[in-house]
């Protein structure tokens, strides 16, 4: 019964703050991996597309 007294769960605060982190990290590492995959977008009459490092050439032919 002692035990049950003694024990306490995490403080809310550091609860909050380290979800807070978790998160924040989750969205910058996103971010990064968007700017690093995008090379170069191709518009041009006729074709449409696009040059990734990731995914190589992707090149649609036709009316857009």
């Amino acid at each position: 019964m002692a035990d049950e007294l003694n024990r306490r769960g995490i403080n809310p605060t550091l609860a909050f703050l380290l979800g807070a982190a978790v998160v924040g990290l989750c969205v910058l590492a996103y971010l990064h991996y968007e700017r690093q995959r995008e090379v170069v977008k191709i518009n041009v009459p006729g074709f449409s597309g696009e040059i990734t490092k990731d995914k190589g050439v992707d090149i649609e032919i036709g009316k857009h």
